[in-house]
């Protein structure tokens, strides 16, 4: 098994900017950061299909009107847009609602960031359900698998809107072709309450009390599992430990996910994704490096479901904090 041999970066915690973020949500977030990034990268132009306002956008293009272009609601016009963009030098984020990005634009992105390999960044607003309320033509729980399945893509899925904002400008320094899976609405429960170490590969941890089982989560679902760990008598939250897994680099995260599973009884993944997502990302990795170890998963389900509010999805998916809670205590008690 491969060992852990990448830098290693410190982001110091602020409670006072983790709230902030987290009220205003992911979107906003991206959008508001996007003005940090310009200041980092001059050359920095953003691509929009007729979603700056969605995106948190305006102000952006306001400050910046000769460095945003917004191709209308046309997503492979934009897509391949930016790819000409990049090809020719330059540094371009694309960003439009999840469904419209990676399903409607599917052959753009498969060509311009897999076979092309070149680095754009785009970004996936309202990935998962929580446009629920709208139907599925504006959820989006495929874009997970999509972007796995094609070779080159390094996808980033931030488990809070804190942790956006710290890691989008070293996200876009990287300079990889990479899709940003942005879930969840405003005013969720942050996720990270203390400083952060990472990598940029491997799984961050969040809380590391015990060995009998570890719980994976990737997105702002995230929170409801901080949420259901907390509510977890503490003869039972003693026996877990829990580690978000914000990015997918099949280079190493694979590695890092068995390395890390290869120390607890069982396996808990949690995620807004159909099949293909996380749980079959850990499946492959375990199965990869031979550890063999119980796998439990608690995903979107392979079938279509009754749309209304994002709780309300959440629930049919047994996602919600209270069935989480449960879930966890049964397969502890196993």
């Amino acid at each position: 098994m491969v060992e852990n041999m990448l830098e290693q970066r410190f982001f110091k915690y602020s409670r006072k900017e983790s709230t902030r973020s987290n009220v205003v949500g992911m979107r906003a977030t991206y959008g508001l950061t996007t003005l940090t990034l310009k200041d980092l990268y001059p050359d920095l132009t953003i691509f929009s299909a007729d979603t700056s306002t969605s995106a948190g956008l305006d102000r952006f293009k306001t400050s910046h009107s000769d460095s945003f272009f917004d191709c209308g609601i046309s997503e492979q016009c934009m897509v391949a847009a930016a790819a000409g963009f990049v090809a020719g030098g330059g540094i371009a984020l694309a960003s439009t609602f999840a469904p419209f990005l990676i399903l409607r634009a599917a052959e753009q992105v498969r060509l311009s960031l897999g076979y092309m390999n070149l680095p754009i960044v785009i970004t996936g607003l309202a990935s998962g359900l929580s446009l629920g309320y709208l139907g599925y033509t504006h959820c989006c729980v495929e874009d997970l698998p999509f972007a796995l399945s094609i070779p080159n893509i390094y996808v980033y899925s931030p488990s809070d809107a804190y942790e956006l904002k710290l890691f989008l400008p070293e996200i876009v320094k990287q300079c990889k072709p990479t899709y940003i899976r942005l879930t969840g609405a405003s005013k969720v429960e942050p996720v990270h309450k203390t400083d952060i170490t990472t990598d940029f590969s491997s799984p961050i941890k969040i809380s590391n009390l015990g060995s009998k089982l570890l719980v994976l989560s990737t997105g702002s679902i995230s929170s409801n599992v901080v949420q259901a760990i907390n509510l977890l008598p503490e003869n039972y939250s003693s026996l877990l430990s829990h580690y978000v897994v914000p990015f997918f680099d099949h280079k190493n995260t694979t590695d890092q996910i068995a390395k890390l599973a290869s120390e607890y009884d069982s396996v808990f993944v949690v995620d807004e994704s159909m099949y293909g997502g996380l749980a079959s990302f850990t499946s492959m990795a375990l199965a990869k490096n031979s550890i063999f170890k119980p796998l439990h998963a608690s995903t979107h389900p392979h079938k279509y479901l009754s749309c209304g509010s994002h709780d309300y999805m959440l629930q049919q998916c047994k996602l919600d904090v209270k069935s989480l809670q449960e879930t966890i205590l049964s397969i502890l008690a196993s």
